[in-house]
């Protein structure tokens, strides 16, 4: 892994120099991860847990979470009843922890009703009174003080801001104005006698440019601060100029009506933010950085189980490794969100929030090389992950015909050694004298795979094996894919078929496979143990952080002590890791070499080798062996940190903001998105925090006008500007918010006529132009799933505010007291449902705001003279569920008016964008293995960042994608999926090759760059070919041609090195031995060598995979007859048939 030039080697003990990184390790790629149950309920992604009171503290001491105490004993008791499955989540919440975050929004609440009911303060806040208590709902003060202050101060900022355009609409509306009246009566202006063409005209215009910027900046930015703000922005505007129409005069404090209510919200929020269980941005980001180290330990414990197992049995699966790394990442996820206001915190505390960056870095890359760690499984055993072939069915298998399957991720070719060092055993083809396990029977066609594929490898002749494979072929193309589709990838499966039947058939492999992990678990106990104890202790360290800090009444020397033991404990547990590390690397790895040794022992190898297994073997437990050794030198530096931070940090103190305030709310386009698990309302062809301009492979691979050439004067250029600056309104947000301010425009209509003008206003038509405003979403799929769940919502929210006004006030018309003492009874339980029900956020936010509303609109028309009364109780309720009803069915019917962006669409363009971006990463690791220049590591890292977080938040927005109705067909997710998968693969195997190169010496580097063929410009032009046929394929839907450059890998594994760094026949060795010895095979860098062409060819067989896939979406063309078959079956009269663009099956 690429090294982190921290300025601290000075801190490096000399008996750590035989590590496999001899500095921190830079960090070279970090996950955006999947949303969790979590942070999926929430769309803020600071909600707030404690130190050592959440779940994950208890679990780093080796407990359960479900049963675990905090020390202080605040922690709620979990209920032992056993709730259903869809209420389980309720349970899983039930800690004081989260208790805690619903108990301060619903004081707040609580506090904006008994204000709201309060007569002189409700003549304050004016006839918009209500929105105290919807903004309560909408805006609750449920994260941290940073995030509630950036969150409240773009709300007001949003707020002023439409003031001030509605004062602007005013004023041109009034000089359009012919009749000004100065005094009229409330009657004369709700009638709309008042009403001209030309000031409507006006204000209609405004309001769609309004409209427009509130829906660009909700689609641009996404979830986050800037989502209520925009939301409650344009309700402010929808409000004020609806009513300010009527008037006719300029009524230009009729935006106080709404900034007075949300300011008082605000202050409130604020308030209990401060005075009620107060949380910092620092508890919520080591709670959640607990979280991903608690995961990582149980896979770690879970790594030391599987490799004790019978891996070679069929009930073995590494589900429970890749699930925890996988909740580690979607964890990490939300360290990430949380980051971006650490330097905002204000605390008291021994740790400075700044501190905590380079313990985030650290646990980014030990998540990292976790996935590295679960490769290993990927490698044992090929059946585990098939090339996209189906195989036959028994009734049409062939006796003696080799299964299809995946080849194993290596080099499996035989090794080119010396005379006295070469054994037949060694070899990845079936061309060996075949050896029969005792008992053994031979393999029938209604035999399982497994023993299949244990007994049934035989030297095939060449005629006869393509005669298998010819037959193979003829049931692939009639049954791998439905009638209505015709078979795709025949080409490429005959050349991986060829590659399974002569390079990768072994009789062996499941002995080799037992014997090979038996040795790799024994090497790696004592290091898995030790790595599994550093991280529970360094997550009880997160735990125990913030304690003592207000113990005044302990004496310094007390404190002082409990420091020196705390530095010492760590010390210790880095001494005992290191001290295993090196033992590890010097002598414990060196087991799994065991089986290898007979080649250099004697010069008899027809007796000595005969067990010796194919080198394959040997490179999986590399492959192992080298991520577990970059984990443990991670957690080395982990601990480090640790003990700087505990020397010299041994007192608090309080700490201000260290970030400038101009960052405060506001980030760079090319910023990774905090919210990178929610909705990604995004360019398909961009990916943030990924900079185009940086990309220039080669200095010179820089992207062209195809329809002008360069500017030859300044006129050309200020118009090839102002032309790229017309065609940026094309974009997906500028469309949508486009089409947004058409459709509020459109529904503003009935207001802004007199005939219908006073019936719009009584019956607050800004109600349904406001539902639909929200409902609206850049994706067909997306405004079709608002339009069912707002329906819903508002049916529940609205049943429920009827239910709580006459509770309170029976027959009455409004009972301040009981209104709320039943608010302060049902608060904290609608906030505890209202954070965490595992919905989507906006469904059980909209059925608590239509509540709030119910029994706002209800109580103010009982209390308060207002020009329009919707009435009370089931009347408001049935009126707002018609008038959203309206609302959402024309948002739902204007989705499907052109522009009409669908998710498939988006899919497939983004797609298509990672790929082109993964391949010139690709590039720029190769060009870094050649120059040797770190520089462009940061930016590779980043990149592959940006890259992971795109793929990731694709993978959330395709979620409603059913909801995108098409008579065409049923979309082919699966095949989508694949895609996507094989790609985030690709992204972790660059980030692994990215690692080797970094490690390998420059000699051992143009050695590696020579056998994997990656800077064979031949070769390197087929793989580029690929990923570019593969990224205009998508981005245009064309099909790809029959044949390809893929297969890459049978061009990959040209020549036969085995287990030799250097081809005997090459006239370069670099320095290096041409003929293998045993000290060759013990070097750190034969094993960083080896790790890096098992990682190439894993990345070539994704490449492979991922045409077949990309094929199996957009199909073929430009057949040609014949090619890629053997010569005797070209024109035989019965066969295949290729003819673009179905294949069939000829009938002679």
């Amino acid at each position: 892994m690429a090294d982190d030039q921290r300025g601290k080697q000075g801190r490096r003990k000399p008996h750590l120099r035989v590590r496999i990184l001899p500095r921190p390790a830079q960090a070279m790629v970090a996950n955006g991860v999947a949303t969790p149950s979590c942070a999926y309920n929430d769309p803020s992604p600071h909600t707030d847990t404690t130190r050592g009171e959440s779940a994950q503290a208890s679990r780093c001491k080796g407990k359960a979470s479900s049963g675990s105490v905090n020390n202080s004993g605040t922690r709620l008791e979990r209920s032992s009843l056993k709730l259903p499955r869809g209420l389980q989540w309720v349970s899983a919440n039930w800690t004081w922890s989260k208790w805690k975050p619903a108990l301060r929004s619903a004081v707040s609440a609580w506090v904006a009703v008994v204000i709201f009911v309060i007569p002189s303060v409700e003549n304050v806040l004016g006839q918009a009174a209500f929105l105290i208590l919807i903004s309560s709902f909408l805006s609750a003060p449920s994260d941290p003080l940073v995030a509630v202050i950036e969150r409240e101060s773009i709300i007001l900022l949003f707020a002023g801001l439409g003031w001030a355009w509605e004062c602007l609409a005013f004023k041109f509306a009034d000089l359009a104005r012919t009749v000004h009246v100065t005094n009229p009566t409330t009657t004369n202006v709700v009638s709309g006698q008042y009403l001209q063409t030309a000031p409507s005209v006006v204000v209609a215009v405004f309001f769609f440019f309004g409209s427009a910027f509130y829906m660009y900046v909700r689609a641009r930015q996404g979830p986050g601060p800037f989502l209520f703000a925009s939301i409650l922005g344009c309700l402010g505007m929808d409000i004020s100029l609806i009513t300010a129409v009527l008037y006719p005069y300029p009524y230009y404090r009729i935006g106080q009506i709404i900034m007075v209510p949300l300011a008082f919200h605000s202050a409130i929020a604020l308030l209990t933010s401060i005075l009620v269980f107060p949380s910092s941005i620092s508890a919520v980001f080591t709670t959640r950085l607990q979280g991903v180290l608690s995961s990582l330990a149980d896979a770690i414990k879970e790594h030391r189980e599987h490799l004790a197992a019978d891996v070679t049995s069929p009930n073995f699966s590494a589900t429970p490794i890749t699930a925890a790394v996988g909740k580690a990442e979607e964890v990490l996820a939300q360290v990430t969100a949380t980051r971006r206001l650490l330097k905002l915190d204000v605390i008291y505390c021994r740790i400075a929030p700044s501190d905590y960056n380079e313990m985030h870095q650290l646990t980014r890359r030990l998540v990292i090389v976790a996935n590295g760690l679960s490769v290993y499984y990927t490698l044992i055993d090929p059946t585990r992950e098939r090339f996209p072939v189906t195989p036959a069915t028994p009734a049409q298998s062939y006796h003696g015909t080799p299964s299809v399957h995946t080849p194993v991720p290596s080099r499996p070719s035989s090794p080119d050694l010396p005379r006295s060092h070469t054994c037949e055993g060694t070899s990845g083809d079936v061309t060996h004298k075949p050896r029969r396990r005792p008992g053994s029977v031979p393999p029938s066609g209604n035999s399982s795979p497994r023993s299949f594929r244990r007994h049934s490898y035989k030297h095939i002749p060449h005629h006869s094996h393509h005669s298998i494979l010819h037959s193979r072929l003829l049931h692939i193309s009639m049954s791998r894919n439905p009638r209505t589709e015709s078979a795709v990838g025949v080409f490429e499966s005959y050349r991986y078929l060829n590659l399974e039947a002569t390079r990768f058939a072994h009789p062996e492999s499941e002995k080799y496979i037992a014997k090979s992990t038996e040795l790799l678990s024994k090497s790696c106990h004592d290091l898995l143990i030790i790595c599994e104890t550093v991280l529970r202790e360094s997550c009880d360290w997160l735990a125990h952080v913030r304690e003592d800090r207000f113990n005044f009444w302990v004496n310094t020397e007390g404190k002082n002590r409990t420091c020196e033991a705390r530095i010492q404990k760590f010390q210790g547990l880095l001494r005992k890791l290191s001290q295993e590390l090196d033992e590890f690397t010097v002598k414990k790895r060196l087991l799994v070499l065991e089986p290898y040794r007979p080649m250099f022992d004697t010069v008899d190898d027809l007796v000595s080798c005969d067990d010796v297994p194919p080198h394959r073997y040997l490179f999986h437990c590399y492959v192992y062996q080298y991520h577990l050794m970059r984990f443990a030198a991670t957690l080395q530096a982990l601990l480090e940190e640790v003990i700087r931070l505990d020397m010299q940090r041994k007192h608090p103190k309080i700490w201000f903001p260290s970030l400038k305030l101009s960052k405060f709310a506001f980030w760079s386009t090319w910023e990774p998105s905090e919210n990178s698990n929610e909705d990604d309302d995004e360019n398909p062809e961009i990916i943030p925090g990924l900079d185009p301009s940086g990309i220039t492979d080669l200095g010179q691979a820089v992207r062209r006008d195809p329809d002008a050439l360069p500017p030859r004067n300044t006129l050309e250029a200020v118009m090839g500007q102002l032309y790229r600056m017309v065609a940026s309104l094309g974009g997906g947000n500028a469309l949508f918010a486009i089409k947004g301010g058409v459709l509020s425009v459109t529904l503003l209509l009935p207001a802004l006529i007199k005939s219908s003008a006073t019936f719009a206003y009584e019956n607050k038509l800004v109600w349904a132009i406001f539902m639909a405003q929200t409902t609206l979403a850049r994706f067909r799929g997306d405004t079709v799933f608002g339009l069912v769940t707002r329906i819903f919502s508002t049916f529940v929210g609205g049943l429920l505010g009827t239910v709580i006004w006459y509770i309170s006030t029976g027959s009455g018309h409004g009972n301040p007291y009981g209104l709320a003492g039943v608010c302060f009874v049902c608060f904290p339980l609608f906030f505890f449902v209202r954070l965490y029900w595992p919905v989507q956020p906006m469904t059980s936010i909209i059925i608590f705001v239509t509540a709030g509303l119910v029994i706002g609109y209800s109580y103010q028309d009982t209390h308060l003279s207002t020009p329009s009364s919707p009435g009370w109780g089931f009347d408001v309720a049935w009126r707002r569920f018609v008038l959203v009803t309206i609302g959402v069915l024309s948002a739902g019917i204007f989705s499907f008016f052109p522009p009409s962006t669908t998710i498939r669409e988006y899919q497939r363009r983004a797609l298509a964008t990672t790929v082109a971006e993964l391949g010139s990463i690709y590039c720029s690791v190769i060009s870094l293995a050649s120059t040797r220049r770190e520089d462009d590591i940061t930016f590779i890292v980043q990149s592959l960042l940006a890259i992971r977080g795109k793929l990731k938040r694709s993978r959330v927005g395709k979620a409603n994608v059913t909801y995108e109705f098409s008579m065409r067909g049923k979309w082919p997710s699966k095949r989508y999926q694949k895609i996507l998968d094989t790609q985030l693969q690709l992204s972790y195997l660059l980030s692994d090759l990215l690692s080797v190169v970094s490690q390998l010496d420059p000699a051992w580097a143009r050695a590696f760059l020579k056998r994997s063929r990656l800077l064979d410009p031949d070769f390197q032009g087929d793989v580029l070919a690929v990923i570019s046929l593969i990224s205009t394929s998508l981005r245009t839907g064309t099909p790809l041609p029959q044949v390809t450059p893929s297969p890459l890998l049978d061009r990959f594994m040209e020549g036969s090195h085995g287990l030799n760094v250097i081809h005997q026949e090459s006239e370069d060795d670099f320095g290096l031995p041409k003929h293998l010895s045993l000290d060759t095979l013990e070097s750190l860098q034969y094993l960083t060598f080896c790790v890096g062409v098992s990682t190439a060819f894993a990345i070539v067989t994704r490449l492979d995979r991922l045409m077949i896939t990309t094929k199996q979406l957009v199909g073929e063309q430009y057949h040609i007859d014949g090619i890629g078959l053997p010569l005797h079956f070209r024109h035989k009269p019965t066969g295949i048939e290729m003819r673009s663009p179905t294949l069939s099956f000829r009938q002679s």
